[in-house]
């Protein structure tokens, strides 16, 4: 939701699985799994094509939107995986500039090099990236620099409830600087209240997500 225009900007693509015996499940509670075995990759690809779909309805609709995919530590380091990012975009038609790449603090630091040379690649192609979950990771301002990112997601343990506590508030206008001399986009995640939706455009936070615009 982009702060100061009023209107939905981009879309974020979640995962869920419909569990024939649990029911819909989040995320919390099988990819841990996922990761952890060969289903990663594929289940990455399937979420792009799915959401690929969609961009081309939106576009044809005359909704120029973007959307954003999140990319575990394990994808990064299989060169495979981003030959097959960039081969399916363009098969599409849908231009890379809007996909957005949404991938986390510690997936970074897993294996710099690797992770550095694959972010680099995809950038080069036009593909967004997003550092998600800002905030809670161990990066260095030094480490983030090197990052080709585009985009800044500030983790909502900073965003929520940040209107009633200060010291939220002074690690949300931390974050919000460190964004603004990087160059790079802000998204708030978290954003639940109108409280918090009044301080995020008083600080002049680029866009924001939540349940105060829209539950997923």
């Amino acid at each position: 939701f982009d702060q100061r225009t009023g209107r939905v900007a981009k879309l974020e693509a979640l995962v869920r699985w419909q569990h024939p015996q649990h029911g819909l499940l989040a995320p919390a509670a099988f990819i841990d799994l996922v990761e952890a075995g060969q289903y990663i990759s594929p289940v990455t690809l399937h979420m792009l094509d799915m959401s690929l779909r969609y961009c081309k309805v939106w576009h044809e609709a005359g909704l120029p939107l973007s959307f954003s995919i999140n990319v575990s530590a394990r994808s990064l380091a299989d060169s495979k995986l981003a030959d097959a990012i960039i081969d399916r975009v363009a098969a599409s038609g849908i231009a890379p500039g809007f996909v957005i790449l949404e991938i986390t603090e510690s997936a970074i630091m897993t294996d710099l090099s690797i992770t550095l040379g694959t972010l680099a690649r995809l950038r080069l192609k036009g593909f967004g990236l997003s550092i998600d979950d800002y905030g809670t990771g161990f990066s260095c301002m030094l480490q983030l620099s090197r990052v080709p990112c585009t985009e800044l997601k500030i983790d909502r343990a900073f965003v929520n409830g940040a209107s009633k506590k200060q010291h939220l508030r002074i690690m949300l206008e931390s974050a919000l600087d460190i964004a603004r001399k990087l160059n790079l986009k802000v998204v708030a995640e978290g954003m639940e209240t109108r409280d918090d939706w009044q301080l995020l455009r008083d600080l002049e936070c680029g866009e924001a997500q939540g349940y105060f615009v829209a539950k997923p």
